[in-house]
C-alpha cells in the first residue's frame, strides 16, 4: 500500500492544494462542516525525504502547519522533519538522539511544534477507545464550526496518523473527512488522490475499535484569529511505542 518504487523527488514547492475539495457528502441527509482556509497536502517523501513507514505524524503536522501559515500572515515556513525533531529537542521534550531519528511523534508533540512556531494552543481529545469515538463527535463539530482549522489524529494499534479536514453527521452515521499523508509518488491531481482513497470520507464505525486515539484540535480560526481562552488548551496524552512501524 506504501510502497515508495524509486527515490522521494522534491516538489514541495508544487504541492497540491486543498486536496478534499469536491468530495460529496457520504449521505444525502445530515450536516457537513469543514476546514476554513487553505492547506498544502504533505505525505511521505513530497520533499524529497524518504519517510515511508514512520513520517506520517510530521507529514499530517506539516498539513497543519501550512494551513496556518495561510491563515496568519507573516507566520514562519512550513518546519521540515529536521526543524520539527530540532524543535523538539529545544523543548526538551526529546533527547537529543532524537535528531536523525525515524521515531514517531503524535498529537502531543504536533500541539507543542504549533504552539511554539505559531503561538496556537490546541486542545488534545484522548478517546480511549475507538468504539467510542461518537461519543467526541460533538466537540468536532463544534471545532469545525468555530474554529475550523484541520485536526490530527492518531492512535496505537490504529498507529496511521491522519489529517481530519471535516465532519458529516445523520440522524444515524457520522463521517470523518480524512487526508492520508501515506501517499508516495508525486501527487498529480486531487481527483486522482480521491479516487484512490487517499481522501475520503471515513465513517467512525471503520476505526478500530480497540485502539486509542488522540485527537489534536488547534485554536486558531480561518481568519487568524487565535483563541485566549487557554482553559481550552487541554493536554491529556496516552503515550504510545514509537518503535513500531506504520
Amino acid at each position: 500500500m506504501f510502497k515508495m518504487t524509486s527515490t522521494p523527488v522534491n516538489y514541495s514547492e508544487n504541492l497540491l492544494q486543498n486536496v478534499h475539495e469536491g468530495t460529496e457528502p457520504p449521505t444525502t441527509n445530515g450536516t457537513t462542516s469543514v476546514i476554513q482556509g487553505s492547506y498544502h497536502y504533505y505525505h511521505y517523501g513530497c520533499d524529497g525525504m524518504n519517510d515511508k513507514g514512520w513520517g506520517c505524524g510530521y507529514r499530517t503536522l506539516q498539513t497543519i502547519c501550512s494551513w496556518i501559515r495561510g491563515t496568519i500572515e507573516h507566520s514562519p515556513a512550513v518546519p521540515s522533519i529536521p526543524a520539527i525533531q530540532q524543535i523538539l529537542i529545544h523543548l526538551e521534550d526529546k533527547p537529543s538522539g532524537f535528531m536523525g531519528s525515524h521515531d514517531w511523534i503524535g498529537s502531543f508533540e504536533v500541539c507543542l511544534v504549533v504552539d511554539h512556531l505559531y503561538g496556537v494552543s490546541s486542545k488534545i481529545i484522548h478517546v480511549t477507545k475507538g468504539s467510542d469515538l461518537n461519543q467526541h463527535m460533538p466537540s468536532l463539530i463544534e471545532h469545525f464550526n468555530r474554529y475550523g482549522s484541520p485536526l490530527m489524529m492518531g492512535g496505537d494499534q490504529d498507529c496511521s496518523a491522519k489529517a481530519v479536514m471535516g465532519i458529516h453527521a445523520s440522524d444515524s452515521d457520522v463521517y470523518l473527512l480524512i487526508v492520508d499523508p501515506h501517499y508516495c509518488g508525486r501527487a498529480r491531481s486531487c481527483q486522482e488522490l480521491q479516487k484512490k482513497e487517499w481522501v475520503k470520507w471515513q465513517h467512525i464505525d471503520e476505526f478500530v475499535h480497540s485502539s486509542f486515539y488522540n485527537i489534536c484540535l488547534p485554536l486558531c480560526t480561518g481568519n487568524g484569529n487565535i483563541s485566549g481562552d487557554k482553559n481550552n488548551a487541554v493536554i491529556k496524552v496516552k503515550k504510545i511505542n514509537r518503535t513500531k512501524k506504520i
